[in-house]
């Protein structure tokens, strides 16, 4: 498939998946203002369909080929983020809880992370 046309079907898709998260968000109001049986039935029907439906868009792969490239960059990064969280426990461990007892530690072991990352 031609990458402008892959391009536009993946923009109607996400399009699609915008729509839907937006009639998800709004299900719960609508719950709320449902004053009959029926109402209350359709909006959960609608609930129902629409989850499903982005699950599914979610879910589904571009038909286009993968770019090596882009896929490899992910990778790393994955991998960096990774690698950077254990590195940050082993400097300093649970930093988030000792950050306002010790500002001093708190910033050394931020900048260790700061020259670890660069």
């Amino acid at each position: 498939m031609p990458i402008a046309t892959t391009g536009v079907i993946d923009l109607f898709r996400s399009i699609a998946m915008t729509v839907l998260g937006v009639i998800l968000s709004l299900i719960p109001p609508a719950l709320w203002f449902a004053w009959t049986e029926t109402m209350l039935l359709a909006v959960v029907a609608i609930g129902v369909v629409s989850a499903a439906a982005l699950v599914v868009l979610a879910d589904s792969e571009p038909q286009g080929g993968e770019d090596p490239e882009a896929a490899a960059h992910v990778a790393r990064r994955r991998i960096l983020a990774d690698r950077s969280i254990v590195e940050i426990h082993r400097i300093f461990p649970l930093t988030y809880h000792h950050s306002l007892v010790d500002k001093t530690r708190f910033r050394q072991a931020m900048e260790k992370v700061r020259q670890l990352l660069k």
